[in-house]
């Protein structure tokens, strides 16, 4: 049909055409032959002065004068003109890559411009759909009301984030800066009371060690003494009467000086003086554990509640109904062997496991020996010996002879100088960090390095009977 109707354009544009100028008739005239020309290029063909001339198509001649205006046909050059203009305008507007046809539709659903073919054949069949120059009238409208929205708030728009942004930075600022001139200040007390104890404790070593001094000499002069009055009263015991008595007085004299006690080596005085240092250096030390404990809780944001996973546990094991504490079981229970559970040792997983962050939970162990606390994997092996699951496990463990071991692969022993109850496990995941805390006075006991690419979770071992794990709420 538009093929068609594009042919009887150009048909009606031909019969519409001067023959002179090849354009749309101007003001038609028609000749006495019966053909027509543009009245301009009439005047052209027949000259000035007018003069006869020949007709372009049949070569008749044509008088001046004879010319009479085709009004017909300029009205049907005025229509070709029309036609030509609207089909130059079709030819402008957008056209569906698809089918070809023009874009005239919208579909509101979609928010697409649409060709007749789109809405009956395509995915949009179904969809409401209105007329291109309806719908554009009508977003036009939604659209200029949003502008004049936007304009005011153009003209309104006044953020205040960045002042608050300044404000905050100012609060932080004078944070910092109370903190250092606060920490400063405490550093400079704790290095004068430091320097003033220290002082003491070194006024009394040097009071020691002068005193010690002294009763070394005092004791050598008394060995002295006694091994020369054994010898000469040895050789003087067997003399005849008068050589005997001649000089036994002095002999005498010096017996008396050798039974005089030895001073003791340290004054009362001094004794009191050490006893009071002594305890107040424990006062101090008892005083900053206290305060590095207390500090660490009031900045605590990294607790976290870890409880025991029973699906994990090994059949070895009790673990409490509150899920806190496990000990080793008097008999083998007689559980289901899922892919979770722990056959091949006595362990199990805290019920949370951690894939970012940093967290510590706090934990306490019984008297007995034999137990391990740390992470591990989420693809931990279970099922075999602990032995053979040490490379996805990282843990402080207590020995059958209560050594301690870093339990990782390959284990290493440690030397610890004491013997924690209480145990923090601080877990830093994007540092790859685990490390273990006496809990009692924030010692650190051990630290491993690790690169972490899996969740990873709390992890508790017991290889005897006689002790427990129990952690703390």
């Amino acid at each position: 049909m538009a093929r068609a109707l594009q042919a009887l354009g150009e048909q009606l544009q031909a019969e519409a055409t001067c023959p002179l100028c090849l354009e749309l008739f101007s003001r038609p005239v028609l000749t006495a032959c019966g053909h027509s020309l543009c009245s301009p290029c009439a005047q052209v063909l027949l000259g000035s002065p007018p003069r006869p001339a020949a007709c372009p198509q049949c070569r008749a001649t044509v008088e001046p004068g004879s010319l009479r205006p085709n009004f017909p046909l300029g009205a049907v050059a005025e229509l070709a003109a029309a036609l030509e203009e609207a089909a130059g305008e079709e030819a402008k507007r957008p056209r569906c890559s698809e089918h070809g046809e023009a874009l005239e539709l919208f579909c509101q659903s979609c928010f697409q411009v649409l060709c007749p073919r789109c809405r009956e054949e395509g995915p949009h069949c179904g969809h409401r759909t209105r007329p291109a120059e309806e719908a554009a009238k009508i977003l036009r409208e939604t659209l200029q009301s949003n502008l004049v929205f936007l304009e005011k708030e153009k003209e309104e728009f006044n953020p205040k984030g960045e002042s608050r942004i300044n404000m905050l930075m100012g609060t932080v600022a004078s944070e910092q800066q109370k903190l250092r001139t606060a920490f400063e200040q405490l550093q400079q007390f704790l290095r004068e009371q430091e320097g003033a104890l220290l002082a003491q404790l070194d006024g009394a070593h040097a009071r020691l060690s002068e005193q010690h001094r002294e009763y070394t000499c005092r004791v050598s002069e008394r060995g002295t003494l006694l091994e020369e009055l054994v010898e000469e009263i040895q050789k003087k015991r067997d003399q005849p009467a008068v050589e005997f008595l001649m000089d036994v007085a002095g002999i005498l004299d010096r017996c008396v000086e050798a039974k005089v006690p030895v001073p003791d080596p340290v004054s009362s005085e001094l004794q009191r003086t050490v006893s009071n240092l002594c305890k107040t250096s424990e006062r101090v030390l008892a005083v900053l554990g206290d305060f590095r404990v207390d500090l660490l809780s009031k900045m605590d944001t990294e607790r976290v509640k870890v409880l025991l996973d029973l699906e994990t546990a090994s059949r070895y094991l009790t673990i409490s109904s509150d899920c806190r504490t496990l000990q080793i079981a008097e008999g083998w229970q007689n559980l289901s062997d899922t892919p979770k559970r722990f056959t091949g040792s006595a362990s199990v997983l805290g019920s949370q496991g951690f894939t970012a962050g940093r967290h510590y939970w706090e934990l306490e162990v019984g008297d007995g020996n034999n137990w391990a606390v740390g992470v591990a994997l989420e693809s931990v092996q279970r099922k075999e010996s602990l032995m053979m699951a040490m490379e996805k496990i990282w843990a402080l463990r207590m020995d059958w002879d209560r050594s301690y071991t870093a339990l990782t692969m390959p284990p290493a022993p440690l030397s610890l100088q004491e013997e924690p109850r209480r145990i923090r496990v601080h877990l830093d995941y994007e540092a790859g960090q685990v490390t273990f805390y006496n809990t009692d006075n924030m010692q650190q006991l051990l630290q491993f390095k690790v690169s972490f690419s899996e969740k990873v979770f709390p992890y508790f071992w017991l290889g005897l009977p006689g002790t427990y794990i129990k952690l703390r709420s």
